[in-house]
């Protein structure tokens, strides 16, 4: 996984969440392995685990904590979450962890602002650049996704739509505008609408201060080019507008930051991206 990329003279911080389950464990230790090895070496970064409390074995604690001794320059925080406030929570597709990146203001309060992957994530340069992107009034960034008629059946039409899996949050704002709780009546209202669970509840409640990150944040695994134009091109179908630049589209596709494996796991089905997951020539 490691870059090889050499060390610089200032200091650095970033902070990473991850929400997720016994059987994300590995994919989890992966992409956090890959940022601890990709990174400068004048990057401290401080991982919270969101896992929930009665069903996450101590024996993946123990991996993770593991990882924070072979890195000298990070710290991992284990946060075992109750599901109190998720009990009217749809889990058709995703785990009840999903919804975890909803809570993250109230569960981190000091914060004010945060990075969250997915598990299906590999990086492959520091992340303080993106961490420390300037947000002007939005309260996400997140990378486009194709799927803006989730968020019309609840009567919003807009091409700014993303990917819940790689988001960077202002927490700060947040728990000023009180958007947590807002979240959690949004769910308990409208369950059976949630087609894409908490990605929707994100898009709905957060209409108009979500923008996109640079496309090399969040980049997802396309096998061919006319799977890339058509995923940057629904905007201008649908509205308009496309997404992104065509040529720092393809040029994050060629070398991003952040590679998301959303059209295919790689321990499920292999494609040209696999290899990199698993580390191999």
């Amino acid at each position: 996984i490691g870059l090889g990329i050499p060390a610089e003279p200032l200091f650095r911080s970033s902070i990473i969440s991850y929400g997720l389950n016994n059987n994300y464990t590995y994919p989890v230790l992966v992409s956090m392995t890959s940022i601890l090895e990709n990174s400068y070496k004048s990057t401290y970064y401080t991982f919270y685990l969101l896992v929930e409390k009665e069903t996450f074995k101590e024996e993946n604690k123990i991996k993770f904590m593991q990882l924070q001794n072979k890195y000298d320059r990070c710290k991992v925080v284990i946060l075992e979450m109750t599901n109190e406030y998720l009990k009217n929570a749809r889990k058709d597709r995703y785990p009840i962890e999903a919804y975890y990146r909803l809570l993250l203001p109230n569960i981190i309060p000091r914060l004010n602002r945060i990075i969250y992957l997915d598990g299906d994530t590999i990086i492959f340069k520091d992340l303080t650049q993106m961490y420390n992107l300037e947000m002007n009034n939005s309260i996400i960034l997140g990378f486009v996704d194709n799927s803006p008629q989730d968020a019309e059946l609840f009567g919003i039409k807009s091409y700014k739509y993303v990917t819940s899996g790689v988001l960077l949050i202002d927490l700060k704002k947040m728990r000023k505008e009180g958007v947590t709780q807002k979240f959690i009546d949004f769910i308990e209202k409208n369950r059976d609408k949630l087609i894409q669970e908490d990605q929707t509840v994100i898009n709905v409640v957060l209409n108009g201060r979500i923008d996109f990150l640079p496309p090399k944040y969040g980049m997802w695994n396309f096998a061919r080019m006319e799977h890339l134009i058509n995923h940057n091109n629904y905007g201008k179908n649908a509205f308009g507008i496309k997404a992104y630049n065509e040529k720092e589209f393809y040029n994050a596709w060629q070398i991003p930051t952040i590679l998301h494996y959303v059209r295919s796991k790689p321990w499920k089905k292999k494609d040209k991206y696999t290899h990199v997951f698993y580390h191999r020539k």
